[in-house]
C-alpha cells in the first residue's frame, strides 16, 4: 500500500496486520474461544474475517455480530443456567405433546432440533443474515448428499450455523438452499485453511482435543461411544492439516478433561483454558510488534519504459506469436 503523503514509489506498512481468525469445533469445549476473543479485544485486536466451524461457527457469529467478549461470556453463563434447564428438562420428559409443539426431539432423525437450541443459546443481537454482521464471516458445514465440505458466506446465518453445528445422532441435518448441511467438523474441524490470502496474520484455537471425560467408565453409552468417535476422527484431521501447513499462530487448548456435552462445566472450561490465553496473548504481541518494527519495503526502483523513437520503432507482436 501507499502511504499518504509519501512520494511516488515510496511504500509502507499499515501501521497494524489485519487478523483472521479461525475457531475450531469442540462441542461445549468451545467455549474457550470466548477467553481468545478476551485476549484479542485486551491487545486492542479486532479480527478482520472470522471462520468457524459448529460451535466455532456459534461464538463467530456472535462475536461478528458486535457482541464484545465480556457480553458473549455474561450471556454464555446466563443462558447455560437457565435455558439448558429448560431443554433438560423438555428432554427428560419426553412429552409427545410439548416435543411436537417445540419440534424439539425429532425422534426419527435425531435426539435435538439445532435450530431450536441455538434460538434459546444466541443473543437476540445476533444477526439473520450474513449481510447483517460487523465482521465477514465463514461458516464451515459438511455437504452431506455432496460428502464434501462446504463454506457458508451469504443467506440466512442462523440455518448456517445450525448446519454447522449438526453432529450426526445428535443434531438433526439442516437443510439449506438445496443442501443437506451435518457438522462442519466432519470435514474441517479447524478451518484457518479458508482464511488464505483473507488477513496478514491467521490465528487458529483448537479445540478438539481428545477427551478424558470418559475414563473412569469401563464401556462409554452407544451415543457416547459415536461422539468420542467422531472427536478422534476429527483431531485427526487437525494433524494431518497442520503437518502440511500451520497457521501464523497455532493454539491447542488443553480441554481434554472435557466432553463435547458438558455444557454445564462452562466455567471450569474457561479456567482451563486460561493458560491458552495467556499464550495466545505473548504469541500475538509478539507478531505485533515484529510486524511494527519491520522496515518498510525499499521503494520502487521501477521506471517507465523509454518512448519508442520515431527512427527505431517498437516492434508489435503478432498474435499467433509465442
Amino acid at each position: 500500500m501507499t502511504a499518504i503523503g509519501a512520494s511516488p514509489g515510496e511504500r509502507t506498512l499499515p501501521a497494524r496486520p489485519t487478523i483472521g481468525l479461525a475457531l475450531g469445533g469442540g462441542g461445549a469445549r468451545g467455549f474457550a474461544h470466548i477467553l481468545m476473543l478476551e485476549a484479542c479485544e485486551a491487545l486492542g485486536v479486532r479480527p478482520a474475517i472470522i471462520a468457524g466451524t459448529s460451535i466455532g461457527a456459534v461464538i463467530g457469529a456472535a462475536y461478528a455480530s458486535g457482541l464484545s467478549a465480556r457480553m458473549l461470556r455474561a450471556h454464555t453463563e446466563e443462558a447455560l443456567s437457565q435455558r439448558f434447564d429448560v431443554l433438560r428438562q423438555l428432554y427428560a420428559a419426553r412429552s409427545e405433546p410439548v416435543a411436537r409443539f417445540l419440534n424439539v426431539i425429532p425422534i426419527r432423525s435425531a435426539l435435538l432440533n439445532p435450530r431450536v437450541v441455538l434460538e434459546l443459546l444466541l443473543p437476540g443481537k445476533v444477526a439473520r443474515s450474513f449481510a447483517g454482521l460487523e465482521i465477514p464471516l465463514r461458516v464451515v458445514a459438511t455437504d452431506f448428499l455432496a460428502q464434501e465440505q462446504i463454506v457458508l458466506e451469504r443467506g440466512d446465518l442462523r440455518t448456517a450455523i445450525a448446519g454447522s453445528m449438526a453432529l450426526p445422532a445428535l443434531f438433526a441435518p439442516v437443510s439449506f438452499e438445496g443442501r443437506l448441511l451435518m457438522d462442519g467438523a466432519l470435514v474441517n474441524p479447524l478451518p484457518f485453511d479458508v482464511l488464505a490470502g483473507a488477513a496478514d496474520i491467521t490465528v487458529a484455537v483448537d479445540v478438539s482435543a481428545g477427551s478424558t471425560g470418559e475414563a473412569g467408565r469401563a464401556a462409554p453409552s452407544a451415543l457416547s461411544a459415536l461422539i468420542a468417535a467422531s472427536q478422534i476422527m476429527q483431531r485427526s484431521i487437525v494433524r494431518e492439516k497442520l503437518a502440511s501447513r500451520r497457521p501464523d499462530i497455532y493454539i491447542d487448548v488443553e480441554v481434554d478433561a472435557f466432553t463435547v456435552l458438558d455444557f454445564h462445566r462452562f466455567r471450569a472450561i474457561l479456567d482451563a483454558a486460561a493458560p491458552a490465553q495467556a499464550r495466545l496473548k505473548r504469541e500475538l504481541e509478539d507478531r505485533l510488534r515484529a510486524w511494527e518494527a519491520s522496515p518498510a519495503p525499499a521503494p520502487s526502483t521501477d521506471e517507465p519504459p523509454p518512448t519508442p523513437s520515431a527512427a527505431a520503432p517498437a516492434s508489435v507482436p503478432r498474435c499467433d506469436q509465442s
